[in-house]
């Protein structure tokens, strides 16, 4: 062992036993204590035979001079070192004296004031350090060294279980607790909680996500009667206020398996969807009664509910998923049964190359997206109008299929029927997620 880091920086016991916290099963304090000791017994080895000799002046000053290291560091077992001040462990240039009790029992009184107005079953403890001891232990580092980081959050998690009952997860712990115990604050991250489910839209009219008004961009104004929207409520509302209020988030984001527009309703199983609830005081409630409560607007209804996780965000929003829709087809001139089994014909696995609508151009990128109708049915309602079932990738846009867009989706209906046709109403039946 090598006293030259005592030279340089007076470690206590405990930091000191960390440098070489991989190499024996015991305490920091120990460890840092006995190879002191160690090291002081070989130095004074040396040191006595050298007292009652001659011409070994030089070799006594420097064994002198290492002894007042270790004496300096805390060790004050040494005798006879005279003009040397120990270095307390609330000036060891490494901790500062943070593990000290009374520091520790501070720490500790602050984080379960802070947690005591949360519901967690499980937590972490983080620690950070200022940059000027990120340095230092850059400095000093050897291989058998753990940082200042895993022992405080070692010290400090044993504490908290202790106190609290609640149990330390490293993986995806309900509650983070930031310290730096070195200016004494403390934060909390409360990791989200995560609702996944199935909503149907029953009515026409509103939008999936709240939208905020184009003109104050939601600051409010008088053209939104000073509610910051476009539109008075939204689907991701409607679903996401119970919630809020039973979990006492601070915020939430609404994630969905893809949208329908404003003036489409999403009809039969439901359409997937993550509700994540930021920053809760409350971790768990009844979700039935929750859905019951949404069930009774007569505009969206749940489906499904249960807890999910983050991965579950990823998994509705990047799955593909296949869609069936209804349309209701309005010609310009009258279509004949044989024409409308035709059509169905044709659009059967057809490939359809579609160029980003106007009417979305000014919030997506222009692009050709290639998608596929697998099944296409038809059933008539007058000469003119008639309805559209279509089984099909997701983001196909049904609207423009119809239309054709002024040749931006090709082939599409109207092509196909050589006439000019709209779509008047949509549904979305069923995303397909398997």
């Amino acid at each position: 062992m090598d006293t030259e880091i005592l030279k340089n920086y007076p470690l206590c016991h405990r930091c000191f036993g960390r440098l070489y916290a991989k190499l024996l099963h015991t305490s920091n304090y120990e460890r840092g204590r006995s190879l002191k000791m160690a090291k002081a017994i070989e130095l004074e080895s040396k040191l006595y035979p050298l007292k009652e000799r001659t011409g070994y002046e030089e070799e006594r000053r420097k064994i002198e001079e290492e002894l007042a290291y270790l004496y300096r560091s805390g060790l004050t077992e040494i005798r006879g070192i005279e003009g040397v001040e120990v270095v307390g462990e609330d000036k060891c240039p490494w901790c500062k004296g943070i593990f000290q009790e009374k520091n520790l029992e501070e720490l500790l009184e602050k984080t379960l004031n802070l947690l005591r107005e949360y519901e967690y079953d499980t937590f972490l403890v983080g620690t950070v350090l200022p940059r000027s001891i990120k340095k230092l232990e850059e400095s000093i580092k050897t291989p058998y060294m753990e940082s200042i980081k895993q022992e405080f959050n070692r010290t400090m998690g044993k504490l908290i279980a202790e106190k609290t009952s609640k149990r330390v997860e490293r993986e995806n712990p309900d509650i983070l607790i930031l310290i730096d115990p070195y200016r004494k604050k403390i934060r909390l991250q409360l990791s989200p909680v995560y609702i996944k489910g199935r909503y149907r839209k029953l009515v026409r009219g509103i939008p999936q996500t709240r939208w905020p008004c184009r003109h104050c961009k939601g600051r409010g104004c008088e053209k939104c009667n000073y509610t910051g929207k476009r539109y008075s409520t939204s689907v991701e509302e409607i679903i996401a206020e119970p919630f809020m209020e039973a979990f006492k988030g601070r915020d939430e984001a609404f994630h969905g398996a893809g949208r329908e527009d404003i003036d489409v309703r999403m009809l039969g199983n439901g359409r997937p969807f993550v509700l994540e609830i930021r920053e809760p005081k409350v971790r768990r409630v009844n979700l039935e009664e929750i859905g019951e409560k949404i069930n009774r607007s007569g505009i969206v209804e749940v489906l499904n509910l249960e807890y999910g996780n983050k991965r579950d965000v990823i998994s509705v929003k990047n799955q593909p998923h296949k869609k069936t829709y209804l349309a209701l087809v309005e010609c310009e001139e009258e279509v004949s049964d044989r024409e409308l089994s035709q059509l169905e014909k044709k659009l059967e696995n057809l490939t359809i190359y579609q160029r980003t609508p106007q009417r979305v151009s000014h919030r997506r990128a222009d692009l050709v997206r290639i998608r596929k109708v697998y099944r296409a049915w038809t059933e008539r309602i007058d000469p003119k109008r008639f309805k559209l079932k279509l089984y099909c990738d997701g983001g196909l846009y049904i609207k423009e299929l119809i239309s054709g867009d002024q040749g931006r989706t090709t082939p599409s209906v109207s092509q196909i029927l050589n006439k000019r046709c709209v779509c008047k109403e949509l549904d979305v039946l069923e995303v397909h997620d398997q």
